[in-house]
């Protein structure tokens, strides 16, 4: 069987076609692989990721202080460049203070340590430029008292606080007069005491005296002073 012209030209024009669509899907698979990042470089983790060191926290001055008073804080990046900043809380982990890092990577502040007694928290963080944090770390400072007892008169039957009331504290024979809000407060050595409690009038009031122990860590007393039969 023969073929004719027209055969002929029809297998050689299918063939070409074939040829070049192949040769298209050839450099359509080379551009892909050249788009395509290694397997390598889509998994391996950037240095730039990394958190912050957790910082240390230190009391230049002391970690104890006074009621009332402050204490200076210092937070070191641990020799971590990326650090910017330190967020830190006094008591919980609320982190809402924020202080920036000087060029040696540390920071220092001021905190009012308030009126609570005992061993207290700082609790800290460091903040790179882009925001990412540390693990926290803590310290802990102490606050004493100074005052050895402190207490308020009340008027048992109004419970109001009663002002002008004479205070007296024995064996150490010493007494004071109640302010406008019926506080009164002595500084004595550790031991055991009386206290009792008296008020003019009128009408005129007295406290049942009451014993108590003085230890040199802050002892609060509510005095009840009740009328007496005679007024």
């Amino acid at each position: 069987m023969s073929v004719g012209p027209a055969s002929g030209t029809r297998t050689r024009s299918t063939r070409r076609g074939l040829v070049a669509v192949t040769a298209s899907l050839v450099l359509l698979a080379a551009s892909l692989t050249v788009l395509a990042p290694p397997a390598s470089a889509a998994v391996a983790p950037s240095a730039t990721t990394k958190v912050p060191l957790q910082p240390a926290i230190s009391f230049p001055n002391g970690g104890s202080a006074v009621e009332g008073g402050q204490l200076a804080v210092r937070f070191h990046a641990n020799g971590d460049p990326k650090v910017a900043s330190f967020r830190y809380s006094v008591d919980n982990t609320s982190l809402g203070s924020e202080v920036l890092a000087g060029s040696d990577g540390t920071a220092n502040v001021t905190i009012d340590v308030g009126s609570v007694s005992g061993e207290r928290p700082v609790h800290a963080v460091a903040v790179d430029r882009h925001g990412r944090r540390s693990s926290m770390t803590q310290a802990t400072f102490t606050v004493s008292v100074i005052w050895d007892l402190r207490g308020q008169a009340l008027d048992m039957t109004t419970w109001l606080p009663v002002a002008g009331a004479t205070i007296r504290l024995e064996p150490a024979g010493i007494e004071m007069i109640t302010g406008p809000d019926g506080y009164f407060q002595f500084d004595v050595d550790p031991g055991l005491y009386t206290l009792t409690g008296t008020y003019a009038g009128p009408p005129s009031l007295s406290g049942s005296s009451q014993q108590l122990e003085i230890d040199g860590q802050g002892l609060w007393l509510d005095l009840y002073l009740f009328p007496d039969s005679a007024s």
